[in-house]
């Protein structure tokens, strides 16, 4: 028998990270060198990485639970054949993921005012030791001017839950860490390695893979007993 948990659950976030670290890794590098200790400083790029991820992950839960508990007071009334709109966030990263699939993500509104507001910020935090600098810039992402990211944000409105939504973006941001901190660790070699174009292929072949194999998964669930497409069973 189908798990549910296993839809609803935290690996479609997981996932969703992963397909959107393809896309923005190709703009890594000048963050992995602005992040990049001087010479003679004693810190390693690792420990500042680091730093700069455990920022990032924290800014994500937070945004993520703010996000939840908007969702609970804005969409908590909403009441579509009985069900709480969060049980259909399924099918919408099913949809997240076939847009990015056909790369209509890029029509994604990006909040383009917060671009000055980022770049000041960085230019602060540049005056700071390369520690504090990277905690800054990690804490201060969800600034940057992405769709796919605030279409996930949006997202996380739909859990109607501050630990859901917390949840939620917090395995989003594990999702793009490991691509990421490859480029970042290895920005030099990778960047010749690997061609734009191929990583949308990548980026493209595995966000349709994801919307199959979830789609697959609640069509299964949704036909069987309880579920949207059937009776509520005898």
């Amino acid at each position: 028998m189908l798990d549910v948990s296993s839809i609803t659950g935290p690996w479609p976030a997981f996932a969703a990270g992963l397909v959107t670290s393809l896309h923005c890794a190709g703009m890594c590098g000048p963050l992995a060198c602005y992040l990049a200790p001087k010479p003679g400083s004693g810190t390693s790029f690792s420990t500042v990485a680091g730093i700069y991820h455990a920022g990032r992950l924290v800014s994500y839960t937070l945004c993520g639970a703010l996000a939840g508990g908007l969702g609970m007071v804005a969409l908590g009334w909403i009441d579509i054949y009985q069900h709480s709109l969060s049980r259909f966030l399924p099918w919408v990263l099913v949809l997240f993921f076939l847009l990015v699939a056909f790369r209509v993500d890029k029509f994604f509104p990006k909040p383009a005012f917060l671009t000055p507001i980022l770049a000041r910020a960085q230019a602060r935090a540049n005056r700071l030791p390369r520690p504090l600098a990277g905690l800054a810039i990690g804490v201060l992402t969800p600034l940057l001017p992405c769709g796919p990211l605030y279409a996930i944000f949006g997202l996380a409105l739909m859990t109607q839950s501050p630990l859901r939504g917390a949840e939620f973006l917090l395995m989003f941001g594990l999702g793009t860490l490991p691509l990421l901190w490859a480029v970042q660790t290895a920005f030099a070699r990778w960047q010749g390695a690997v061609s734009p174009v191929t990583i949308s292929r990548i980026q493209r072949g595995l966000a349709l893979a994801v919307a199959i194999i979830l789609g697959l998964r609640l069509y299964y669930f949704e036909t069987g007993q309880g579920g949207l497409f059937c009776g509520t069973g005898m």
